[in-house]
């Protein structure tokens, strides 16, 4: 049985049903409604007559009362009453003058009873004299000086005939809703099917993972009908499935992008070696554009091929191996393989180590160069030692030079050290700054005024032109020692009678503080390094002035904790400029 054959039947029984009981009430309504109107117009009847009829006696007039109530009785089509008080009854518009002797008493009629007692009364009963179900109506009439009854009744049949009309219209009513039950299945059937249709599409799209959002809108959620919850219950299904996804992919993209962070390459492979993960780092390291579904001997890299067969052998493998950049540099990778318990497949990750390589040689670098640094004046410091105890002490003169030199010796070891912790503290932050609105005129002044005596024993000329109060955001003993390491640097390597010139120039956001010298330049080779500490030039390590190449190393790192750049270019003719910036007020 189809549903729209289940829908008809059930619309045409329930229709049934309805009409059924809807036309047992209306039938009742309907019958003492209209008794009720009936017995209305009776009373008016009843009242218009004793007008009529009312200032006549009960005695003398019959026959005129007759004649009068026949015509009455004819005009409304209705049998009128005449009773008086003890029940006989005087006229009858249905009944001869000579029969109306012949009837009972009717004094234990209902109306007539209730008349008596309340002034009108109605009933509904058989009536022997007309053999048929009646309507009565009697009213209490005193007008003739006597209490008197006037009844009106008509036929029941005036009832029945209308509610037979009902009963017509009832079944018209059924015709009509047989037909109407006909569409009705119909187009019921129709839509419900169309719209089951519609949810089997979209529970079958859902079933299938795909969530398109024009599928969705053809569901009727907005009915509030059960297909309509059935609608909204597949959109939320739906809803919460995408939102699960959604989550799934946001979880696999953030532990994407926490692989992405660890600053390690991960690869990973099956047992035949086809790439099916990796994260971006490794293609980085790598320097590949892509290699998902590549196999590792597409990759062309020796060291990680061998890596895959041992794993694959042993469970898991680490190697350190070298490969070679776009640029033909040497990166030093770190790398770990091993096999998943679970997937058996390979899993690889790589570390680019070739910084820590680098900070290792420069550790070694470091640790040469202080070790040279400190075993000259460590060396004269011994060789005059031995020769004072040796004898020469007896020569005040000579005891007197080799003291000299061990007195130099020594401060510049004292040098060396303090630099090297004023390095190390400023590196590691220990080194607190107190950042004021400085006047960079009045810092210059302080400086120059402690290179005055300095200035005159080499007769050079320190030139420095007073512009408009320039104001800089910085500590005023940072920039006084950075400015102290530069003038310093700039006296020692320019000859006597030269000129060292300090200029202030505003670029910007920034101030540029210059320091130009007369000597012989940095090479365009030296300038990248001539900021790492110990590292000094050919024409520096040549001077006779020595140094421990730690003075630029500082003004580096005070210039970058003040939020600065630091730099040296080479001028047009001799000597360098040596320039820092810090940011302006």
């Amino acid at each position: 049985m189809g549903i729209r054959t289940r829908i008809f039947l059930i619309i045409l029984s329930c229709l049934l049903v309805g009409i059924s009981l809807a036309f047992v009430v209306a039938e009742r309504d309907l019958s003492l409604g209209i008794q009720n109107q009936i017995e209305i117009e009776l009373s008016h009847e009843a009242k218009i007559l004793a007008k009529v009829i009312g200032s006549q006696s009960s005695n003398g007039n019959l026959i005129f009362l007759k004649s009068q109530i026949d015509e009455y009785s004819e005009a409304s089509e209705s049998r009128i009453t005449l009773i008086d008080n003890s029940g006989v009854v005087l006229v009858d518009s249905d009944v001869t003058m000579n029969e109306v002797l012949k009837l009972d008493n009717h004094m234990s009629r209902p109306e007539v009873a209730k008349a008596f007692e309340a002034g009108e009364g109605a009933s509904k009963r058989f009536s022997d004299t007309t053999n048929q179900e009646m309507l009565y109506f009697a009213i209490r009439d005193s007008s003739s000086g006597e209490d008197r009854v006037i009844r009106i009744s008509v036929p029941y049949e005036y009832l029945d005939n209308i509610l037979a009309s009902l009963a017509n219209s009832i079944t018209l009513i059924v015709v009509v809703g047989i037909i109407v039950s006909i569409l009705a299945s119909l187009l019921a059937g129709n839509y419900m099917r169309a719209s089951l249709v519609d949810l089997e599409k979209v529970a079958s799209a859902i079933g299938e993972g795909s969530f398109k959002k024009k599928d969705l809108k053809s569901l009727p959620v907005g009915r509030s009908d059960e297909i309509g919850s059935v609608a909204r219950d597949i959109s939320s299904i739906s809803t919460d499935l995408k939102n699960q996804i959604s989550l799934i992919t946001k979880q696999r993209n953030q532990f994407g992008a926490v692989l992405d962070g660890l600053g390690e390459g991960i690869l990973m492979c099956d047992q035949d070696g086809i790439i099916n993960f990796r994260n971006d780092f490794i293609l980085q390291i790598f320097g590949f554009d892509e290699i998902l579904d590549l196999s590792i001997d597409e990759l062309k890299i020796p060291a990680v091929l061998n890596m895959f067969k041992k794993a694959r052998k042993r469970g898991m493998f680490s190697e350190e191996f070298e490969i070679e950049d776009e640029d033909d540099k040497t990166r030093w990778i770190l790398a770990h393989m091993n096999q998943s318990k679970a997937t058996k497949g390979m899993i690889l990750m790589v570390h680019d180590i070739t910084q820590l390589r680098q900070m290792d040689s420069m550790r070694r670098d470091f640790v040469s160069n202080l070790s040279h640094e400190l075993r000259t004046p460590v060396s004269v410091i011994k060789a005059n030692s031995e020769t004072l105890l040796n004898g020469a002490l007896e020569d005040k003169k000579d005891a007197k030079t080799f003291s000299k030199a061990i007195l130099h010796n020594a401060n510049r070891l004292s040098e060396m050290v303090t630099s090297l912790i004023d390095l190390s503290r400023i590196e590691y932050g220990e080194l607190k700054f107190v950042i004021n609105d400085i006047v960079l005129n009045d810092v210059v002044d302080s400086v120059i005024l402690a290179f005055k005596n300095k200035a005159k024993r080499k007769n050079i000329n320190l030139k420095f032109e007073r512009s408009t109060e320039i104001s800089v955001k910085a500590d005023t003993q940072a920039v006084e020692r950075i400015l102290n390491n530069l003038l310093d640097n700039a006296f020692k390597y320019s000859p006597n009678d030269s000129e060292v010139e300090l200029r202030i120039r505003k670029q910007g956001e920034f101030v540029k503080i210059s320091v130009l010298d007369s000597g012989e330049g940095v090479p365009d080779e030296d300038q990248r390094s001539v900021f790492k500490r110990f590292y000094r030039t050919a024409a520096a390590r040549a001077n006779t002035q020595q140094g421990s190449g730690l003075g630029l190393a500082i003004v580096r790192n005070l210039v970058n904790n003040l939020h600065g750049e630091v730099g040296v270019d080479s001028r047009q003719g001799n000597g360098s400029e040596f320039w820092f910036t810090l940011p302006a007020s």
